[in-house]
Parts: C-alpha cells; sequence; structure tokens
C-alpha cells in the first residue's frame, strides 16, 4: 500500500546484530521458558510501551529492565479518546481543552505545557522534554506503572548490539548473552515520511491516506463516500485534504491545522455533514451532535469549543508560520 506497514515482526532493524544476541520482536515475549538475565526494550514508541507494560504484568522486576528511549513522546491520554456517553466530560471536554491550551499559548513550548496541564497530553518523565509525538494513546494507572522502570538509556538511536555491549549514537552500555533484547524499533511513521505525499484523487487513480488524524478506516470510508458522490477532482481533494502524520513534537501543529481545517469544510456541505453523522466510524460526532440542550454541563463545554476554535485556528496558523521560517 501507499502508506506501507513497518512492524516489528517483520521488519529489518537499522543496526548490525551479533550471531550470539537475544533478539526478538515483543510478538516472541511469550514464548520465553527460562528467565533472562534482563530484559533491553529497543524503543521510545507505542510498542516498546505495550512491551513493557507486559513485562511488568507478568512480573519481571522493573529494575531487570533496561529501557532504550531515544527519543520521549507526548503521549495521549485514553480516557479522552472514548466516543461513549460515560467518558463525554474526558472525549469532549478534551477537544474544549485543546483549543482553549492553544488559543492562549504565548508560543510552541507554552501551549505543549498548556496541554499537559489541561490533561489532553501526558508524559513519562517529568523531568524530560518529549521531543516525538506519534499519538500513542496511554491509560494514567499505565503511565505510573511504567515509571517504576528506572533504567532509563537515552544515548541515542541503537548502531550495533554485540555479545557484551549495546553501541548508540551517543554512548554505549553493557549487556550479555543472557539478556533478551526486544526488537520495538519498527516505525510506520517513518516509513511513511520517506513518501512523497499525492493528491487522494488524481485522474483515475485513488491513493487513499489519512484525511483526519489518527483514523484510517474513517479516512478511507470518507474517500469512498466522496469518490461516489463528486465529480469535480478539485473539490474532491479540497474534502480529502491531506492530514500529515507527525513524528516529531511541533508536527501536532500542522497536523492539527489541517484536521481542524477539514472539520470546517465538512461542516459547510449539508449532505455529506449529515453522512459524517450517520457514519458509525465517527463516534465523537453523534456524541456531539446527541447533547441535550437542557444538560448544563455538556453545553458548556460545547459552548467552549464553539468559543475557542476560531482562536486555536489563528495560533496553530501563526505557530505554523514560525515551524516554517525556522524560528
Amino acid at each position: 500500500t501507499f502508506l506501507t506497514v513497518d512492524v516489528p515482526s517483520t521488519h529489518t532493524p537499522n543496526f548490525s546484530i551479533s550471531p550470539e544476541v537475544q533478539f526478538m520482536p515483543l510478538n516472541d515475549l511469550p514464548k520465553i521458558r527460562a528467565k533472562p538475565t534482563g530484559y533491553v526494550v529497543i524503543g521510545g514508541g507505542k510498542t516498546a510501551i505495550d512491551a513493557c507494560l507486559w513485562l511488568l504484568e507478568t512480573g519481571v522486576d522493573p529494575d531487570d529492565i533496561t529501557w532504550i528511549r531515544s527519543r520521549d513522546a507526548w503521549l495521549l491520554d485514553r480516557a479522552n479518546t472514548q466516543p461513549t456517553e460515560a467518558f463525554f466530560t474526558h472525549s469532549v471536554g478534551s477537544i474544549a481543552v485543546q483549543y482553549e491550551a492553544i488559543a492562549g499559548a504565548d508560543s510552541i513550548e507554552d501551549m505543549f505545557d498548556r496541554l499537559e496541564v489541561g490533561g489532553y497530553l501526558l508524559r513519562l518523565d517529568k523531568n524530560v522534554r518529549p521531543s516525538m509525538f506519534h499519538a500513542a494513546t496511554i491509560s494514567r494507572a499505565e503511565v505510573t506503572e511504567l515509571q517504576r522502570i528506572k533504567n532509563i538509556v537515552r544515548l541515542g538511536h541503537v548502531t550495533e548490539i554485540e555479545e557484551s555491549r549495546i553501541v548508540l549514537a551517543n554512548g554505549e552500555i553493557e549487556t550479555s548473552k543472557g539478556h533478551v533484547h526486544v526488537d520495538c524499533s519498527a516505525s510506520l511513521i517513518r516509513t511513511i515520511g520517506k513518501r512523497v505525499p499525492v493528491p487522494v484523487f488524481k485522474g483515475k487513480c485513488i491513493t487513499p491516506q489519512m484525511i483526519r488524524g489518527y483514523q484510517p478506516a474513517f479516512s478511507a470510508s470518507m474517500a469512498a463516500y466522496v469518490e461516489a458522490n463528486y465529480t469535480e477532482e478539485d473539490e474532491m481533494n479540497k474534502l480529502c485534504a491531506l492530514v500529515p502524520m507527525p513524528n516529531q513534537a511541533e508536527d501536532f501543529i500542522p497536523m492539527t491545522l489541517a484536521m481542524m481545517t477539514n472539520q470546517f469544510n465538512w461542516s459547510q456541505d449539508k449532505p455529506l455533514k449529515r453522512w459524517i453523522g450517520q457514519n458509525r466510524l465517527d463516534g465523537f460526532t453523534k456524541l456531539i451532535t446527541s447533547v441535550d440542550k437542557n444538560d448544563r454541563e455538556k453545553m458548556d463545554i460545547m459552548r467552549r469549543i464553539q468559543v475557542s476554535a476560531m482562536p486555536a485556528v489563528a495560533k496553530l496558523q501563526q505557530f505554523a508560520a514560525e515551524l516554517s521560517e525556522g524560528f
């Protein structure tokens, strides 16, 4: 596919591994029968988070886990991603928090600080400024659990794993044949970053891509609906404008700006707006449109979203311009 698939169980690591080294994707962890000397988890994203959580849940001592994180990440609170009535205050409320944080920010750094204070973003270490954002979700309980792991290595990417040492971009650490090295270094985002974006619609070719962040299934359904109901290519591509997938923390800005722009364009097309409201892949629209206007708490959240949306777009445009100018 155009977006490709790069997962630990099938990808080729971009570093060398000595034959004597115990090296495996996280899928193989349940196959281990003899207790190893320790575990070395390689990667700073969601796969590594899952590997570390699994090890802790199965009783591995946190001190027996070494976690190589070349970059720390901003993470999304999973409570904010549940499109159900029970989580309305979290999910829809987080949209208000997001818009208000962006609109009120004096700088990009201040924006991330406000997003964290408001509970929209989380991080694993309060003493380390995240430089990565892949939109990984996590619960607060999982953050607390992962903070039990103290052996965190921040020496850049791994370049080589030998029998007794791991060589990284900015140093090296000891290891042994008795350690299990867990490969969580695959990156869909890095793979996609090598692709030159193309319009979704170009002549007779349709190239499904992200037109709403984090949601490939909804994005594909949107492309299908637009292909079936519109004929002008320019209009079709406007409705299916690409949302860039984030890698660096600052990529949150163009991604969010593109999503908000798309959402506005969709809202101006009544048939399309109606279809989105009925799309089972878009639970948030249903949740918002079903709000009881007599519910003061929920209506206050909706008011906050409405008031802060345009100021947030203006601030994102300002920050995007600063990024393009290299500020």
